[in-house]
């Protein structure tokens, strides 16, 4: 979630992973989506558009970003991004104003899209590692990005964002995901983050 520390923790990753996992090698890649403007800084044509038309726009970004990572999955063990797939269904149904219908359907034509063109090109499913933390620090965040915005719009804002990711996870969507609370340190959220890559790695292992 945005303001909850994600880029920080995949700062600590980049250094930290490949020491632990010695015997592994790693690929690291920055957000694809980083140069999309944060929604709360919508000019109003964006903020007009339909969700789905704003996730076509971020699937132009995210299938130009599988060139570079369908190679690296050949090259390395594995590969670690700052955000993925749910990045693009955040920004497109990001809009408060938006109707729940509308941001489903456009859910929907996420996973349809991932099932034809991510799973058609072999890549698996990734393990998405959820960085979150309370709404206040939230809040400072989007207050720091957004000089003016309201309480009330911070409060939207975020319980949209929970809503959107919870929802992403759910039965049948065929997508991993693993919740690192704040409470958490950096230092216990690589832990756990090693541990998911372990078992994946150990799973590939036996699979091969």
């Amino acid at each position: 979630m945005r303001g909850s520390g994600r880029s920080r923790l995949f700062r600590k990753l980049e250094s930290a992973l490949p020491a632990i996992l010695r015997d592994h090698t790693f690929a690291f890649f920055e957000d694809p989506f980083g140069n999309l403007p944060h929604p709360l800084l919508w000019v109003r044509e964006e903020a007009e558009l339909d969700p789905t038309s704003r996730l076509f726009k971020c699937w132009v970004a995210l299938n130009e970003f599988n060139k570079k990572l369908r190679p690296a999955l050949d090259e390395f063990d594995v590969v670690v991004v700052d955000g993925y797939g749910l990045n693009a269904v955040l920004y497109a149904t990001a809009f408060v104003g938006d109707n729940k219908e509308d941001d489903d359907s456009a859910t929907r034509m996420h996973h349809h899209l991932v099932k034809a063109r991510i799973l058609e090109q072999g890549i698996s499913p990734p393990e998405y590692f959820i960085t979150r933390a309370d709404a206040g620090e939230m809040s400072t965040y989007l207050r720091e990005v957004v000089p003016g915005i309201s309480v009330e719009q911070c409060r939207a804002f975020i319980q949209k964002e929970e809503r959107i990711i919870r929802e992403y996870f759910g039965p049948g969507t065929g997508q991993n995901g693993h919740i690192l609370e704040s409470s958490c340190s950096f230092e216990s959220a690589v832990e756990d983050v090693v541990a998911v890559i372990g078992r994946r790695l150990a799973s590939a292992s036996v699979a091969a």
